[in-house]
C-alpha cells in the first residue's frame, strides 16, 4: 500500500470514528460500555438508534448509503425499527460537472465524445450516488441513454469497505454483541453486493438476459444494451420515451387502465422471480415507464436477485401455503428451503409462526399484503436467530416494493391473483412423471457417487466403533416411533434405487436393440423379455415384502 494511499485511509478511519462516537456507536469499537452489553444480550433500543443509524449512514455518504440500502433487504440480520428509518435513506444527490462525465466515458471507451455521440445533453436526467444518467444520440441517429459513474468512486467504496471490515474484526474481538449479530460476515456479504453494483458489466449482463426473458412475455419492454460504448463504469442503453408510474396525473390525462397496468407489473415480477428464477429486486414507481397500449418498461438493473431451482420450487409452495394459511404448509416449505437449525426450538418457531398466521387470518385477501407476511416472517427468523438466504430476502423486499406500486395503481388488486396461480402451474409440474423421472436421472451421478464412497465410510465406522472411539446414546420416549420412521425412510430409499435401476436397465435393452436393429437373443431365448419379466418380479417381490412389513 502506498504512502499516499495509507494517508487517505487513515483520515477516512479519523472521519468514521469520530462519526460513529457522536452517534452514540463508539461501542463498535470498545465493548465496555452500556451499549455493547444491551446489544449483546438483546436490550438494545432499536427504536432509538434506528434513526441514529440513518443520520449516521447519510453523513458517511456513498459507501454507507448503498451499505445501509442493501441492508434494508435484510430483515433476518437487521431489527425492523432500524429496517424502517434504512427505508428512507435518500440516494438523490447533486450531479457531478459535465467535464468528469466526458473525461470518464472517454477514459473508457477509448474515443473522444465528438466521435462517439452525434449530441450528448450535458445536464444529466437523474442523479444517484452511483452514478448520473444523460440522453445522448449516437453516430448512427439511435437514442439512448447513457449512465456514467462517479469518478473516483471505486477507490472510495473499496477504502470505505477495508476500514469497516477492520472495524467488525475489532469488535468480533473486543465484545460478544457483534457475534450475536454476525457483524463481520454482514460487512463482508454487503461488501460484496455493493461491489457488483458499481461494476457496469455486470448490469449489462443483466439486461441481456431480461430481454431474452421478456420475449416470452408481452407487454413488457426492456432496454437494449449497446455493447460497444459500455464498460466497466459507463452504460449505454436504448432510450425508451414513457410515462414515469409515479406521475400519476399524465396517466390518468392518457387514459391509461391503471388496473391492466398493476396486473402487468405483478405477473412480470412473479414471472420472473417462480419461473426465470432472476428478479428484478427493485421495482419501485421511478424503475417503471407505461407506455402506449398499456405496456410497462422496467429500468435500471443494477439491483437484480436469482433464486436456485430448489428455491424456487419450494418458494412457491411457500406462497401456497401462505395462501392458504396454512402454518404447517409455512414450515414445512421453511424446512424444505434449509433454513432452521437443528438447536432452534421447533416449539416456539412454531408459535411464532402461528401467532403471524392469526394476525392475517381474519383479514380479505385483497387486503392481505405478500411482501408484509414474508418479512413477517423474517422479523420471526431474526428472533430465532434463523439465518435467511440472502437471495429470499431479496425476493421479500422485491414483492413489497411490488405491492406499494399496484396499491397505488389500484387498491382492490391483490397480488395473489397473479401469484397464486402460477405457483400452481410449478406445483403441479413437480407431479409430472416425466419430470420425476428427469429429477431422478440427473440424480444418478450422485447415487453412484455415494454407492462408491459407502464402502470406505462403513470400514471407518466400524474401525472407530471397534477401538471404542465412538459412542452412541439414543434417549427418547417415542423410541418406538423414531425406529419406525428410519425404517420407512430406508424402504422408500430403497424403493427409489429400486425404480430407478429398473428404468436404466430398460431404457439401456430398449436403445441398445433400437440401435442396432438385432433382435436381444440369446441361446434362441429373448432376452430382453425375460429380463424384463425377472426385473418386474423382482420389483413386485420387493414392494410386497414393504408393504407386508407396514412401515412404507
Amino acid at each position: 500500500m502506498g504512502a499516499q494511499k495509507k494517508f487517505r485511509q487513515l483520515q477516512r478511519y479519523r472521519t468514521i470514528s469520530s462519526a460513529l462516537a457522536r452517534s452514540g456507536f463508539e461501542f463498535i469499537v470498545y465493548s465496555n460500555s452500556r451499549e455493547a452489553a444491551a446489544a449483546a444480550n438483546g436490550a438494545m433500543d432499536w427504536d432509538n438508534a434506528g434513526k441514529r443509524i440513518r443520520l449516521l449512514l447519510e453523513e458517511l455518504g456513498t459507501t454507507f448509503i448503498k451499505l445501509g440500502q442493501l441492508a434494508s433487504t435484510r430483515p433476518d440480520l437487521v431489527p425492523q425499527p432500524v429496517l424502517k428509518e434504512l427505508a428512507k435513506l435518500q440516494d438523490a444527490v447533486p450531479p457531478f460537472p459535465y467535464a468528469d462525465v466526458s473525461r470518464v466515458i472517454e477514459e473508457e471507451l477509448g474515443a473522444p465524445m465528438s466521435q462517439l455521440f452525434r449530441t450528448f445533453e450535458p445536464l444529466p436526467l437523474a442523479s444517484a450516488s452511483i452514478g448520473q444518467v444523460h440522453r445522448a444520440v449516437l453516430a448512427d441517429g439511435k437514442e439512448v441513454a447513457v449512465k456514467v459513474q462517479r469518478p473516483q468512486l471505486s477507490a472510495i467504496v473499496e477504502t470505505d469497505l477495508d476500514i469497516l471490515a477492520d472495524l467488525a474484526r475489532l469488535a468480533d474481538r473486543r465484545g460478544s454483541w457483534s457475534a450475536s449479530y454476525r457483524l463481520t460476515e454482514v460487512v463482508e456479504e454487503l461488501g460484496q453486493g455493493l461491489l457488483a453494483e458499481l461494476d457496469y458489466r455486470q448490469e449489462a449482463a443483466h439486461l441481456e438476459r431480461f430481454t431474452r426473458a421478456a420475449d416470452k412475455m408481452r407487454h413488457v419492454r426492456i432496454p437494449a444494451v449497446y455493447r460497444p460504448y459500455s464498460s466497466q463504469k459507463v452504460l449505454t442503453m436504448e432510450y425508451i420515451q414513457g410515462i414515469r408510474l409515479s406521475d400519476t396525473s399524465q396517466l390518468k390525462k392518457q387514459g391509461i387502465r391503471t388496473r391492466v397496468v398493476a396486473e402487468r407489473i405483478a405477473d412480470a415480477i412473479f414471472q420472473q422471480i417462480l419461473v426465470d428464477g432472476v428478479f428484478h429486486a427493485d421495482p419501485h414507481p421511478g424503475n417503471i415507464l407505461v407506455l402506449p397500449g398499456e405496456e410497462i418498461a422496467l429500468l435500471d438493473f443494477g439491483m437484480v436477485g436469482r433464486l436456485s431451482a430448489h428455491t424456487q420450487k419450494h418458494f412457491a409452495s411457500f406462497i401456497i401455503a401462505l395462501r392458504n394459511r396454512s402454518s404447517k404448509g409455512v414450515m414445512r416449505a421453511i424446512g424444505h428451503l434449509g433454513m432452521i437449525p437443528a438447536e432452534v426450538d421447533r416449539g416456539k418457531l412454531y408459535a411464532d409462526v402461528e401467532e403471524m398466521r392469526t394476525k392475517f387470518y381474519d383479514v380479505p385477501l385483497k387486503e392481505v399484503r405478500l411482501g408484509e407476511m414474508i418479512n413477517d416472517l423474517f422479523g420471526v427468523a431474526f428472533k430465532h436467530r434463523i439465518r435467511i438466504p440472502s437471495e429470499l430476502t431479496m425476493v421479500g423486499k422485491s414483492i413489497l416494493t411490488t405491492e406499494g406500486v399496484v396499491a397505488e395503481l389500484d387498491p382492490d388488486f391483490s397480488v395473489f391473483d397473479v401469484a397464486e396461480p402460477i405457483g400452481k402451474r410449478l406445483f403441479l409440474e413437480r407431479l409430472n412423471p416425466w419430470s420425476f423421472l428427469k429429477n431422478m436421472l440427473e440424480d444418478v451421478p450422485e447415487y453412484f457417487q455415494i454407492a462408491s464412497e459407502l464402502p470406505g465410510t462403513m470400514g471407518r465406522l466400524s474401525a472407530m466403533l471397534r477401538k471404542g472411539k465412538m459412542q452412541v446414546e439414543v434417549v427418547s420416549p417415542q423410541l418406538e416411533q423414531l425406529v419406525k420412521k428410519l425404517d420407512r425412510i430406508s424402504n422408500q430409499m430403497s424403493f427409489s434405487i429400486v425404480l430407478l435401476a429398473l428404468s436404466l436397465v430398460l431404457l439401456g435393452l430398449i436403445i441398445g436393440s433400437s440401435i442396432s436393429g438385432a433382435q436381444t437373443m440369446l441361446w434362441r431365448l429373448p432376452m430382453l423379455e425375460i429380463g424384463t419379466v425377472i426385473s418386474l418380479l423382482m420389483f413386485a417381490w420387493l414392494l410386497y415384502a414393504i408393504f407386508r412389513s407396514g412401515r412404507f
